[in-house]
């Protein structure tokens, strides 16, 4: 009775041999393509890349008009603590790829634009805040309740800090 049990298995290993070295000489290609990414990722990895765009206007800024440092650091910060939220909440099985990047946030060089005194300096920082606040709020009817929760929220900090960019406020 063993013999025949041993056979058995014998027999079922010879047969499935074939199926998985042809599973393996594809690779993961044999398993075919990819199922497109849900909504809520590509409004996720539209969120990052934006946020990862006003850390880059940010840097350019403080770069060009150092000055101006003390008073963005701590908008910056807030920006670094949205990407920081926005990633943790993007789960991929493929980590090491790099984001895909909308065509919004991936325009031109934020160091090409920057002027070079400080009130065009934050003229140019507030307008990025506007223009990224409406891109989070465009969003919003798309995205699933808890992703909406903080892409209202950043939209709402975004939107704070161009008022805090005004002309009017100290050190415009």
């Amino acid at each position: 009775m063993a013999q025949e049990a041993t056979r058995r298995v014998v027999l079922a290993g010879a047969v499935s041999l074939p199926l998985v070295a042809t599973g393996c000489s594809k690779g993961i290609g044999g398993l075919g393509t990819p199922p497109s990414p849900l909504p809520d990722v590509t409004i996720l990895r539209d969120a990052i890349a934006g946020e990862t765009l006003m850390i880059s206007r940010y840097g350019a800024v403080m770069t060009a008009v150092p000055d101006q440092a003390g008073s963005l650091r701590p908008l910056l910060d807030q920006h670094r603590e949205h990407l920081a939220r926005l990633r943790a909440r993007l789960v991929e099985p493929d980590a090491g790829r790099a984001p895909e990047h909308s065509p919004s946030a991936s325009a031109s060089s934020p160091e090409a634009q920057v002027p070079g005194t400080p009130a065009a300096a934050r003229r140019y920082l507030r307008h990025a805040e506007q223009a990224a606040a409406q891109t989070l709020l465009t969003a919003l009817t798309a995205a699933p309740p808890s992703l909406a929760q903080l892409l209202a929220s950043i939209a709402a900090s975004e939107a704070s800090h161009a008022l805090l960019l005004s002309p009017h406020r100290r050190g415009g």
